[in-house]
């Protein structure tokens, strides 16, 4: 499989959007290319498919991405992820004041006020 995004060197997780594969590497995706990224990871979803981010999650990938206007980060995973770090990480560097996680398929939303409190076992 081909992804058409540079990767994301180890240890730096600065960019606004940022896509993690299920064998844990993570991918620079700019804004707004989450479709250009589905099409390389879900190339035979069908008419009437889900937003790209949840076709995403459903394969098992992780998006995260902020909107840095506001310090909220957005997280779309598949409902087994269990890597907090990443997010915190994530998190930390874009200064987050507030983090959402919307699993798929069950379609359960977390929200933490800062990345201290990140925990997955939180519903």
């Amino acid at each position: 499989m081909t992804v058409p995004f540079p990767q994301v060197p180890p240890g730096q997780i600065e960019a606004a959007n940022v896509s993690i594969a299920p064998d844990g590497t993570k991918y620079v995706v700019p804004s707004g290319m989450h479709e250009r990224l589905c099409q390389a990871v879900v190339p035979d979803a069908g008419e009437g498919t889900q937003d790209p981010k949840t076709e995403l999650a459903l394969a098992g990938w992780v998006s995260l991405h902020t909107d840095g206007l506001t310090r909220r980060v957005y997280i779309d995973a598949p409902d087994d992820f269990a890597d907090t770090a990443v997010v915190k990480r994530f998190a930390r560097a874009h200064d987050a004041e507030s983090i959402v996680m919307a699993r798929h398929p069950s379609g359960d939303v977390t929200r933490w006020q800062s990345p201290s409190t990140i925990s997955v076992t939180e519903q």
